[in-house]
C-alpha cells in the first residue's frame, strides 16, 4: 500500500453497523492535505481534507436503522469501498470471561447455535491485545451472526442483541471487547486513573514499568524455548513450564485500555455493557472508586457525553471462601455506582448463579436483563419491570428496622415464606440472623431477638449468598447493607509483584 493511499482503522469495513439517526464518526489516514470525498448510498456527501500528518476524521449522517444493505464509497488518489453497511443499534460489550463466555458454553447450546441466523446482527470482535501504548487499530472484521459466529461470539451480547434486534425491528452491530481474567485497572486510561483519585495505580506502575516489560520479555523467551523442548505437543509437560512472576497481561494497569479500546474509542456508539469484577473481589473496596473512574475513562475517550452503560452485578460464587465476604463486598461496590454515575444500570444475578462455578450458564437471563434496562431507558419499549429492586432507605424503629426499596411494588419470597439472608448489628457491629417480614408490599421490617438496639442490617452479605426476595417482575433483591463500617479489603489497592 503506498503512502497516499486512503486507509481505515478495521472497525471500519465491509458489513459494519453505524449508529442510526446520528453523525457516526469515520476516521483514517491518508497523505498530507490529501482532498477526500465520502459519498454514502443514502444520499450524503462530504468532502475534507488530511491534516499535516495525513489524519482526517469526519461525521456522516445516517437515517433510521434499516435491514437494506448500504455502501460506503471514499475517494482521494485511491478509492475504498465499505459493502454490505447497516444502520441501526451499536453496542459496546466488555469485561472478562462471563462477557467473553460463548453461546456454545451457555445453557441450551445446541438449540441455541442452530437457531443462531440472523443477518442483521454482526458481531466485531476485539482480540486479545495488552499494549505499553495505545494502540491505533486492531487486526478484526464484521462479522455477520450465523450459527457459526454466533457459536464461539459472547453469549451475554448475543442474547442482549438478538433481543433488541427482536423488539426494535433494525440490525445490532456488538463489539465485543473482553478478556477473561482481567482486572479494571487495564481497562482504564492512565491520564484519567490519575486524575480520578487512582495515582496510587499510576505511581505503582511507574515504579515498575520497566521490570514489567523486562520480566515480561524473559517470560515470553524462557516459554518459547520450553514449548520447542517439548516432544509431545498433545501432552506439554505444564510441571515444568517456566513461572511467571508478574502479573498477567490482562492485570497490569492501562494495557488493555491501550490494545483493546483505545483503536476503537470514538466509533459512535449507543451504550455500552460490563461484566467484570471477579478478578478485582480481593481489592474490592477500591473498586468502589475505580469502577466510576474507568465508566468516566470511557466517556471521555468517545466524546458522546455521558453513554447508557449497563452492567452485572457479580453471580454468587465462593472463591475458595466459604465464609469469605469480599464479593459482597464488590458487589455493593457496584450497587453504589448506580448512584455516584449518571445513566447507569445494573442487572442481579443472585437467584441465576452457580456457587461452585464462577462461569453460571444462565447467559440468556443476564443478556434479557440487560436488554430490559436498555428497552425501558433508551428505547421507551418497557413502562416498568425492568430493574430489580434496591435499597433506597432504612429507619430504626425501637428493636426494629424498616427498610423502603426501589423498583419495587410487591416484594415477594420464593422457596419458602421464610426471608432468607439477612442479618442485624447493634453498634457493637456483631452481625446476628435476623427475622424479617414484608410490610406495605414494598418495605422489609427486620429484627433479632438478641439485639435490642439495632444499628445496621446486611442482606446477602457473603460471596455465595441463598437469598430468595423478588419484585413484582419477579428479578431479584440486590444485596446491600445499610451501615458504612469498614470493609474487609480496605487497604488492599496493589498488585502483588516480586519487588
Amino acid at each position: 500500500m503506498s503512502k497516499a493511499d486512503i486507509k481505515l482503522p478495521s472497525v471500519f469495513g465491509d458489513r459494519m453497523i453505524l449508529q442510526q439517526n446520528t453523525n457516526a464518526r469515520i476516521w483514517g489516514e491518508a497523505d498530507a492535505h490529501e482532498s477526500i470525498t465520502i459519498i454514502t448510498s443514502w444520499g450524503n456527501e462530504q468532502h475534507i481534507k488530511a491534516d499535516d500528518h495525513g489524519q482526517w476524521s469526519v461525521e456522516v449522517p445516517t437515517p433510521s436503522g434499516s435491514h437494506t444493505p448500504q455502501q460506503i464509497i471514499l475517494k482521494g488518489k485511491n478509492e475504498v469501498y465499505l459493502r454490505n453497511v447497516l444502520i441501526g443499534e451499536v453496542w459496546l460489550c466488555s469485561g472478562q470471561s462471563n462477557m467473553g463466555w460463548s453461546v456454545k458454553q451457555s445453557n441450551n447450546s445446541y438449540e441455541e447455535i442452530k437457531k443462531a441466523n440472523y443477518p442483521s446482527i454482526r458481531f466485531f470482535h476485539v482480540p486479545n491485545t495488552m499494549a505499553w501504548e495505545p494502540q491505533p487499530d486492531v487486526n478484526a472484521q464484521w462479522e455477520v451472526c450465523t450459527p457459526e459466529t454466533a457459536a464461539t461470539e459472547s453469549a451475554v451480547a448475543y442474547f442482549f442483541g438478538r433481543e433488541l434486534l427482536e423488539k426494535l425491528d433494525v440490525p445490532v452491530g456488538l463489539i465485543v471487547s473482553a478478556w477473561g481474567g482481567s482486572g479494571a485497572q487495564a481497562w482504564i486510561d492512565k491520564e484519567t486513573a490519575g486524575k480520578e483519585g487512582h495515582q496510587d495505580i499510576v505511581d505503582w506502575y511507574d515504579k515498575r514499568e520497566q521490570k514489567l516489560k523486562q520480566y515480561r520479555f524473559e517470560w515470553i523467551k524462557a516459554a518459547a524455548e520450553w514449548r520447542a523442548k517439548q516432544k509431545d505437543a498433545a501432552n506439554l509437560d505444564w510441571d515444568s513450564r517456566p513461572k511467571r512472576n508478574l502479573p498477567g497481561d490482562n492485570h497490569i494497569p492501562f494495557v488493555l485500555y491501550n490494545g483493546m479500546i483505545n483503536p476503537i474509542k470514538t466509533y459512535t456508539l449507543k451504550g455500552a455493557l460490563w461484566y467484570q469484577g471477579e478478578s478485582n473481589v480481593a481489592r474490592a473496596n477500591q473498586y468502589r472508586t475505580l469502577f466510576p473512574a474507568m465508566i468516566k475513562s470511557w466517556r471521555n475517550a468517545w466524546d458522546q457525553g455521558d453513554f447508557p452503560f449497563y452492567y452485572v452485578q457479580l453471580a454468587p460464587y465462593h472463591y475458595n471462601e466459604y465464609d469469605g465476604i469480599k464479593s459482597a463486598e464488590l458487589r455493593d461496590a457496584q450497587l453504589k455506582t448506580l448512584d455516584m454515575v449518571k445513566h447507569t444500570g445494573m442487572v442481579v444475578t443472585t437467584d441465576i448463579g452457580n456457587s461452585f462455578d464462577i462461569h453460571p450458564r444462565k447467559k440468556q437471563e443476564v443478556g434479557h436483563r440487560l436488554a430490559m434496562l436498555a428497552l425501558h431507558n433508551d428505547y421507551g419499549k418497557l413502562a416498568d419491570g425492568f430493574s430489580s429492586p434496591f435499597l433506597d432507605s432504612y429507619q430504626v424503629n425501637g428493636n426494629k428496622v424498616v427498610i423502603s426499596f426501589k423498583h419495587a411494588k410487591e416484594l415477594k419470597t420464593r422457596r419458602g415464606s421464610k426471608i432468607l439472608g439477612l442479618t442485624i448489628a447493634g453498634k457493637d457491629q456483631k452481625f446476628v440472623d435476623a427475622q424479617a417480614e414484608i410490610v406495605n408490599g414494598n418495605q422489609l421490617k427486620v429484627w433479632s431477638d438478641k439485639i435490642k438496639r439495632p444499628v445496621a442490617v446486611r442482606f446477602g452479605w457473603s460471596n455465595a449468598p441463598f437469598v430468595n426476595l423478588f419484585n413484582e417482575a419477579n428479578l431479584p433483591l440486590s444485596p446491600f447493607k445499610t451501615d458504612n463500617w469498614k470493609d474487609s479489603t480496605e487497604g488492599n489497592i496493589h498488585l502483588d509483584f516480586p519487588e
